[in-house]
């Protein structure tokens, strides 16, 4: 069943208003009419079957039905990825939302190539794979930051890791602490960033003895925290 984000409060007999492109991708893609079934989710009031009360190229609303599952509680895992080619960035964004990261916070690096992010953007990319996936809730893509920047925006329970080239095998994860990933640009850290994450008190860790690409450093890192 087609399932669509709702930015607003969830409950019995609730009519929410469609956005213009959920309308369009209802009508258009996805070819639905009034009467059909969907799902909408808000990331805090769970999960709602609905129907589609109206649907015309003008405007849309759904009308929530019964909860299909209640809100849940979700690990908190913080992905900091260097700003890296717009191909490779949706990846990174699509997948990390799938693995379950809560937070996003691009960075802008030394050797970072691209220099910005189309934030709008992002969050339809992530907000669209959370549809896809069943997740329950949607990650916040944030605006990028300059890497020495970053411990000023982050809460001060989070703990930064640095993923190096070298440093300590991730292995399995221990310990109770919410993470923030930090994964470096195609051409890797400097020595100045490793310095700044060494005086900042980072974790160092790494994947073995392969370097792998900026990527695919990101999508190991979120699987190891799954449970």
């Amino acid at each position: 069943m087609i399932r669509i984000f709702a930015n607003t409060p969830l409950g019995i007999q609730k009519t929410v208003e469609l956005a213009e492109n959920q309308v369009h991708y209802l009508l258009h893609v996805m070819r639905q009419k009034e009467g059909d079934k969907l799902i909408l989710f808000n990331g805090v009031d769970g999960e709602w079957q609905s129907v589609i009360g109206v649907l015309n190229k003008k405007r849309g609303s759904v009308q929530t039905e019964k909860q299909l599952r209640p809100q849940e509680a979700e690990s908190r895992i913080i992905l900091c990825p260097a700003l890296i080619k717009k191909e490779n960035m949706d990846l990174v964004l699509q997948k990390a939302t799938e693995l379950g990261v809560s937070e996003i916070f691009p960075l802008v690096t030394e050797r970072t190539v691209v220099a910005k992010l189309n934030l709008v953007r992002a969050q339809s990319i992530v907000t669209e794979a959370a549809e896809q996936c069943e997740r329950l809730t949607v990650p916040v893509v944030h605006e990028p930051v300059k890497l020495a920047e970053l411990w000023s925006v982050l809460p001060t329970e989070i703990q930064v890791v640095c993923l190096a080239e070298r440093g300590k095998s991730m292995g399995k994860i221990k310990g109770d602490f919410v993470p923030a990933l930090c994964v470096g640009p195609e051409g890797g850290w400097t020595d100045k960033e490793l310095a700044l994450f060494e005086r900042k008190g980072a974790k160092f860790w790494h994947f073995g003895h392969t370097i792998l690409r900026a990527e695919t450093a990101s999508i190991v890192a979120l699987a190891c925290f799954q449970k």
